[in-house]
């Protein structure tokens, strides 16, 4: 199995992802904007190779690193990230590459929690009630409104 790891050193705690995939025969693919040899070693040590690239948001450049792993590796199987903000990039990235997972139409879903709620209502699962606040006289009403104390 061929997994990119989009930014695999961040956050500096989930390098434990690659670590565990690699022990599970995982090829783990990093692609980064961090120098290499700053990278921690343990995360090293369990990545099969490491694509800098100058820019994490440019998508030519993350384009241009996944072909590669494409070329030298074979068909990837996972693109991921574990950044908020990469999630349009990760899933762009997914749809040129025909990877599985989330492409850009299944977004608008779960970039908006106001829409994640539609979609937890619908299944029967309960949610938590809110409103976009902008006015102190409005949050007093709505606490009313729910009851929070």
């Amino acid at each position: 199995m061929n997994y990119i790891y989009n930014s695999p050193e961040f956050p500096e705690n989930f390098k434990h992802f690659a670590v565990q995939m690699a022990r599970q025969g995982i090829r783990v693919l990093g692609i980064g904007s961090q120098n290499y040899d700053f990278l921690d070693p343990e995360l090293k040590a369990h990545l099969t190779e490491y694509y800098y690239v100058n820019d994490m948001v440019n998508y030519h450049d993350m384009f241009i690193a996944c072909g590669y792993f494409t070329f030298k590796y074979g068909k990837i199987d996972r693109i991921e990230s574990h950044n908020e903000h990469c999630l349009s990039l990760d899933a762009q990235l997914r749809e040129d590459f025909n990877v599985y997972g989330l492409k850009p139409r299944d977004l608008e879903t779960i970039k908006y929690k106001s829409a994640m709620k539609e979609v937890f209502i619908k299944a029967g699962i309960p949610v938590a009630r809110g409103r976009v606040i902008k006015e102190l006289k409005e949050a007093r009403t709505f606490v009313k409104e729910v009851g929070f104390q």
